[in-house]
């Protein structure tokens, strides 16, 4: 066998390291004009204001509601505890995205050779642009573990096709239990790794009982983080609030109207990726096992996508990780590698044009006044952000008056009564605490409407509250009016017109 050079493993960690580098350098370039937008994206800004607000004591499912398991909300009680700035995430998410690439790059280089790797890194972070990556949806962060755990089980397949699971696929199998406690969809590509390390093993000449007690220790290992999660919630005196975030409000999520548009739109947009994506698993990789683990692979985050109701774009950005993997077995094999990286830059940059600095500058001034006019006018009662950036909330240094702090929690129809509140008595007990500052846009822009609640909120702005004002937000490339109601509270008579 013929023996590395001295040299060899210091050469492969400045190249890893030369790469890294590159990635996270064009994942910066990227972005870079958005940084330091505070409404930039609600998901982000929501996943950071509640990791702020653990800081101050709050627990997610309890004090504030949602439906994302606690890892996520954990990595970004970290990022908060090192800075406020929504610049802090946005740092992260591009770095985690650069490593992601990284790990694309070698998983390509093991299948094929590490030209295409190279390629398909970059192909990575162009093609996640148009489904909102790199700016801290949850995929931006658990992306990484599952790719990593991809990597492992790969460089692992020698040695489970004798028969023998090694330490790699074990470690792939704990990252499979990480990344659950961060979406739960990561479920599939988790299944799907521990099937194939069984079929290998059964492919190794293992006897049924180990192949059962490989499958039982994986499968344990894998719900360790999470059970240990439900555990804490059990102790705390809270099971019921977390097994209803977890596992029944996912049930009752009723269908938005739409999706086979949105559906549509997706697939025009991952198009740039599915075609090399299918050309390299037409033609296989230079190892043999390519074309079924990679092809089982974008199959199980395909289901993972199709598991979600509504079909956002951002619910497609943990396939593009292995379609990026594909696609990088066709650029393995071809030459002109380089044009067809260019043509998905440019393709991707039709749907997603980076913000200009101007605008994100807009953006944060336009933040910050409205964060200004709810100080000014709120009387102590404290603020409701009905409809608009729940973001103020931390902007404004104001408390929650309740759990349900996303505003489509409150105004969208398709979430009444998901949490375990009752919306409507949730709404009434929040008005009864008399808010000091109403926020709402002009015109309602989540349908179907929640009409009792927004019925009550407009009754009591109308009623009770002195002052109303008007700023207009720059969001997803619009100008949205924005009213702030103000100066409200029980002695209030204002009788602001129907049409506010």
């Amino acid at each position: 066998m013929k023996q590395a050079s001295p040299g060899a493993p210091s050469a492969l960690a400045d190249r890893k390291a030369l790469l890294f580098a590159l990635f996270v350098l064009v994942a910066l370039a990227l972005r870079a004009t958005t940084f330091g937008d505070t409404n930039r994206h609600a998901d982000e800004t929501f996943y950071f204001l509640v990791g702020q607000r653990m800081h101050e004591g709050l627990l997610p499912y309890v004090d504030v509601w949602d439906r994302k398991p606690l890892g996520l909300f954990l990595i970004y009680w970290l990022i908060a505890g090192v800075s406020h700035s929504v610049l802090a995430y946005q740092l992260v998410a591009c770095a985690m995205a650069g490593a992601t690439a990284l790990v694309i790059a070698r998983l390509v280089a093991h299948w094929g050779n590490a030209r295409g790797g190279l390629f398909a890194g970059l192909a990575y972070l162009f093609a996640i642009g148009p489904f909102e990556g790199i700016t801290g949806q949850a995929p931006d962060f658990y992306n990484l573990l599952i790719a990593s755990a991809a990597l492992l089980l790969s460089h692992d397949r020698e040695r489970l096709l004798t028969g023998q699971a090694g330490g790699r696929t074990w470690g792939a199998m704990a990252l499979c239990g990480l990344a659950l406690t961060i979406k739960q969809t990561t479920l599939f590509e988790s299944a799907w790794f521990g099937l194939f390390a069984l079929f290998c093993l059964h492919r190794g000449g293992a006897p049924l009982g180990r192949i059962a007690g490989f499958a039982t220790r994986a499968c344990a290992l894998g719900a360790l983080p999470t059970l240990a999660i439900a555990a804490f919630y059990w102790q705390a005196g809270h099971w019921a609030e977390f097994w209803h975030a977890m596992v029944t409000s996912n049930l009752n999520k009723l269908p938005e109207g739409g999706a086979g548009w949105r559906v549509l739109g997706i697939g025009l947009r991952a198009i740039m990726v599915l075609l090399p994506a299918a050309a390299g698993l037409a033609l296989g990789g230079e190892r043999p096992g390519a074309r079924l683990f990679v092809g089982g692979w974008v199959a199980a985050a395909f289901a993972g996508f199709a598991a979600v109701p509504n079909a956002y774009a951002h619910y497609l950005l943990p396939v593009m990780v292995p379609l990026s993997v594909a696609a990088g077995l066709f650029l393995s094999r071809v030459r002109f590698r380089f044009v067809i990286v260019l043509v998905i830059a440019l393709y991707a940059l039709m749907w997603d044009k980076p913000d200009r600095r101007a605008w994100t500058r807009g953006s944060i001034e336009s933040m910050a006044e409205m964060a200004r006019v709810i100080r000014a006018h709120d009387g102590g009662g404290g603020l409701l952000v009905y409809e608009g950036p729940h973001y103020l909330y931390a902007l404004a240094g104001k408390r929650f008056l309740s759990p349900l702090v996303f505003p489509h929690h409150f105004n969208h129809a398709i979430e009444n009564n998901v949490s375990h509140l009752d919306t409507r008595a949730e709404i009434d007990r929040v008005l009864s605490r008399w808010p000091g500052v109403i926020v709402m846009t002009r015109h309602p822009r989540s349908l179907p409407v929640n009409a009792y609640v927004r019925g009550r909120v407009l009754a009591y702005a109308r009623a009770h509250c002195a002052s109303r004002q008007v700023v207009t937000l720059r969001e997803d490339h619009n100008l949205i009016p924005v009213v702030i109601f103000g100066d409200c509270g029980p002695g209030q008579r204002a009788g602001i017109p129907a049409g506010q």
